[in-house]
């Protein structure tokens, strides 16, 4: 009874989600109309769209020009393979930021993770070309810290990333721990200095 519940709240759902969880929720229907019944998994999915059509994503917020920071990945890339810069927040503890490569799915783009192996780390969303932020699936209720994080990272990189390492003693690139004041006080090392070309 519950399950048959559900579907009828999934087919009121479905004008309200996008057009790919849409299509999504279309192929559960037709496998219930086949099969007469859903599997745990299937139902799991049920339930995550209904939440997606009544809680649908905030739009993207505006952050501001990445060219100041695309420009440190681009200095760190002539010498780094994967180079990564950490912020931190109490709000949203420490994060991971990259720019996408031209594989992905969004080439250019900064992700926004947190730390951890690749296939753990939580994820924040990303900063679309267009110097927007949209909030990932770890995002939920931490929106608004991330984007004043991210707006305060566009305007100052160096000084905002360098904000992690004053504060945790690890540095801002690497994230290793600092065991010089000098490092601590800008936030990172003399090694990663050169190789985002700043100042140390």
């Amino acid at each position: 009874m519950e399950m048959m519940q559900q579907i009828e709240n999934l087919k009121q759902a479905l004008p309200k989600l996008g057009e790919r969880d849409k299509a999504f929720a279309q192929s559960l229907l037709a496998a219930l109309a086949r099969w007469r019944s859903l599997s745990n998994k299937q139902m799991f999915w049920v339930n995550e769209l209904i939440k997606r059509a009544n809680n649908p994503k905030p739009e993207p917020a505006q952050v501001g020009d990445l060219a100041p920071i695309l420009s440190l990945f681009e200095k760190a890339g002539a010498k780094l393979k994967h180079p990564a810069i950490v912020l931190s927040t109490p709000e949203t503890g420490a994060l991971r930021v990259t720019v996408a490569g031209q594989r992905s799915k969004y080439p250019g783009t900064l992700s926004i993770t947190g730390l951890g192996t690749f296939d753990s780390r939580a994820w924040f969303g990303r900063v679309n070309k267009d110097g927007t932020f949209t909030a990932g699936r770890d995002a939920a209720g931490k929106e608004a810290p991330l984007t004043g994080l991210l707006r305060r990272f566009a305007a100052e990189p160096a000084k905002v990333a360098g904000e992690h390492g004053r504060v945790t003693g690890c540095c801002c690139f690497c994230n290793r721990a600092l065991d010089d004041k000098r490092s601590v006080a800008v936030g990172y090392g003399p090694v990663c200095a050169e190789n985002y070309g700043l100042t140390w």
